[in-house]
């Protein structure tokens, strides 16, 4: 009997240490990133990863009092959209962890002005092999 309950013992550690272990991450798209105006002045758009698959956009420098902010797959499909009256700025927190891998584009328009980021949406997958005699 113990060796029977020990046997199943150890056939289920062995399955639950190979089972798969997922985490979620964002990458930065570094080509992504551009405004549509040149560089004259200081520009405070910010989109910064705060905790895996959490970002936090801030918008510093409005040119006019009214904004619109999406998110948008790479198909073009926009999966968030607002439009806000602001007096000094923008802030926000969004939670990307229930989305598929893919490239995402947080898109702000400010009057003439529109700022975008892109992530690379990528879950990464750690498969742990042992042995059982």
């Amino acid at each position: 009997m113990k060796t029977v309950r020990f046997i199943s013992m150890v056939a289920l550690a062995g399955t639950l240490m190979t089972a798969p272990l997922t985490k979620g991450m964002a990458q930065v798209n570094e080509a992504s990133a551009s405004t549509s105006a040149e560089m004259a002045k200081p520009v405070s758009f910010h989109v910064v990863q705060t905790k895996p698959m959490q970002f936090r956009v801030l918008y510093n420098t409005p040119q006019s009092s009214k904004i619109v902010v999406r998110i948008l797959a790479s198909n073009g499909d926009v999966l968030f959209n607002e439009s806000r009256n602001i007096e000094s700025g923008y802030l926000r927190y969004f939670d990307l962890s229930t989305l598929a891998d893919g490239t995402y584009t947080f898109e702000l328009v400010d009057g003439q002005e529109k700022y975008n980021q892109s992530y690379d949406i990528l879950t990464q997958t750690r498969r742990i092999v042992s042995s059982i005699k």
